[in-house]
């Protein structure tokens, strides 16, 4: 799996593979609640603050209010709550923020609407070239388009500088350091992350998979190691919680800013959370490194969500003035300040963060010239393979069968989506 420099650091590996195809939704649109004056925005809550700021310009120019709900953070779980409403002929929602796993399969199924007339050409031409390499792949489907990107999102290595000298640069040193700086029976712990079931473990074991060049949905070799690194995190040297077995990450950025973890894997709206936690924070708890290098040095693979709107919007007028809105070359920028999770490498972002001394722009440009940005692994079934290895995988980080059990486990699971 090749690494990505930093002049093509966006270009993405795109997987010749195509998602297989889910049976169009067919109607009736018996349930569609149709609305006027309301648009409702489906979207993590630790974003709404960032959207707020911008509404109120939105609002005054079109004469709607917007109205936002909480999405959850599992791509995977977030597949399985818009299909159960949108199979019954059902969206509560007319702008949804869909995850990697569940944009391909909802556009193939019929149940989101083309953005091909709603998103201007300039707000395409906004993302870099290696970004639209992937769209085909992930964002669009039989020539058309069907989800925005307003995330380019990898999981970065944050420490504290303010305790720790130097961070792990490798996984040796990540195991010698942890087991210095645990301290089991008073609940300190040299590093966490959320690996609870419905994606999250998936999540994880695909970050160290990177560090490996192995491929997770193979099962190889480079799975194997990335897999036994966590058991023995967990369980040989125990300096990583066996309590992150259920660990969201809300609770995970809790157990950070408890001044519980030494470093952790985390995703880039950490640092807008850290920044928020006023009384805590200070930049030398935040800072980033490099992923500690595994076989085949650092690696984090990247993906991201994107905004969509449902074929079933009860205000699908005003989800297209929202969605086009909120991804204009003007909007974008201001919700990156506002957010971090908002932060890409399109142009108009870039020419308001660039030289600001951004946290993630700067990390992001970091990772690229390490070579640790990796193009995020595919299956042409996501969301089931995902789930396949958890649910394989997770029977070795229990305890409830051996490493080579659990990948034998896996394999066939993965085998029976091929079929």
């Amino acid at each position: 799996m090749p690494t990505i420099s930093r002049r093509h650091f966006l270009k993405s590996a795109g997987a010749a593979a195509v998602v297989a195809a889910m049976p169009r939704f067919s109607g009736p649109w018996v349930i569609n609640r149709r609305r006027q004056n309301t648009v409702v925005l489906k979207i993590q809550a630790f974003a709404h603050d960032a959207i707020r700021a911008v509404l109120p310009e939105f609002e005054a120019a079109t004469g709607l209010t917007v109205q936002l709900e909480s999405g959850v953070s599992s791509g995977v779980e977030h597949l399985t709550e818009v299909t159960t409403a949108y199979a019954a002929g059902d969206s509560p929602w007319d702008v949804v923020s869909d995850s990697d796993e569940s944009g391909p399969v909802l556009a193939r199924a019929g149940w989101l609407t083309p953005l091909d007339d709603i998103i201007p050409q300039e707000t395409w031409d906004d993302f870099p070239q290696g970004m639209k390499d992937a769209f085909p792949l992930w964002h669009g489907f039989d020539g058309a388009m069907y989800r925005v990107p307003h995330e380019f999102a990898m999981g970065y290595f944050f420490y504290r500088s303010d305790l720790i000298d130097q961070p792990p640069t490798t996984w040796e040193e990540m195991v010698e350091l942890g087991m210095q700086l645990t301290d089991a029976e008073n609940g300190i712990w040299a590093t966490t992350d959320a690996i609870s079931r419905g994606a999250l473990t998936y999540v994880y074991l695909a970050y160290l998979t990177s560090q490996t060049n192995g491929h997770i949905f193979e099962m190889d070799d480079g799975t194997a190691m990335a897999t036994r690194l966590l058991y023995d995190m967990l369980h040989t040297y125990r300096i990583f919680p066996q309590d992150a077995l259920n660990m969201n990450y809300d609770q995970q950025n809790e157990l950070y800013m408890d001044d519980r973890v030494m470093f952790m894997r985390q995703w880039p709206f950490f640092q807008s959370v850290a920044e928020g936690n006023a009384e805590w924070y200070d930049p030398a708890k935040v800072a980033i490194a490099l992923p500690p290098a595994g076989p085949a040095g650092p690696g984090s693979w990247w993906g991201g969500w994107g905004f969509t709107v449902p074929a079933l919007a009860p205000n699908p007028d005003g989800a297209a003035e929202l969605i086009r809105f909120l991804t204009s070359n003007e909007i974008a920028p201001r919700l990156a300040q506002g957010q971090s999770w908002f932060i890409m490498p399109r142009q108009s972002i870039l020419n308001v963060l660039a030289g600001t001394g951004n946290a993630i722009v700067d990390a992001m440009g970091m990772y690229a010239d390490g070579g640790a940005i990796k193009p995020r692994p595919f299956h042409p079934r996501a969301a089931e393979a995902q789930t396949a290895v958890e649910d394989a995988l997770t029977l070795y980080l229990t305890k409830q069968a051996t490493l080579q059990e659990a990948l034998q486990t896996g394999r066939e699971m993965l085998a029976a989506l091929a079929e």
